[in-house]
């Protein structure tokens, strides 16, 4: 196979990935900057108090980012489409999603 061949396919799979990525940040439940303090303000409260197994810190994170109610719900079931249904699978798996689709500076 030559490098050309090899070049256009890798082309493909990066204009694939990024169309992806883009259609993921689409479905973002809140601009890219408050999911960022989001995720930092949960994982800030879940290692200071372990997780309960419950969305108790993802709810007050919420309240202290000031959601609407319309707008925590999109988040959590945004969380729970990703694998988050506790606030360790939301910091853990959902933060995964997010951080590998998030637009890079």
């Amino acid at each position: 196979m030559d490098r050309l061949d090899k070049s256009q396919r890798k082309a493909k799979r990066n204009a694939w990935r990024q169309s992806e990525h883009r259609k993921a940040q689409a479905a973002y439940p809140l601009p890219d900057a408050r999911l960022e303090t989001f995720f930092g303000l949960l994982e800030a409260l879940r290692s200071e108090h372990g997780c309960f197994h419950d969305i108790r810190h993802a709810l007050a994170v919420s309240g202290q980012l000031g959601l609407s109610e319309a707008e925590t719900d999109a988040l959590l079931d945004w969380c729970n489409a990703h694998g988050g249904y506790c606030d360790c699978e939301i910091a853990a798996n959902t933060f995964m999603h997010w951080h590998e689709t998030r637009a890079r500076t």
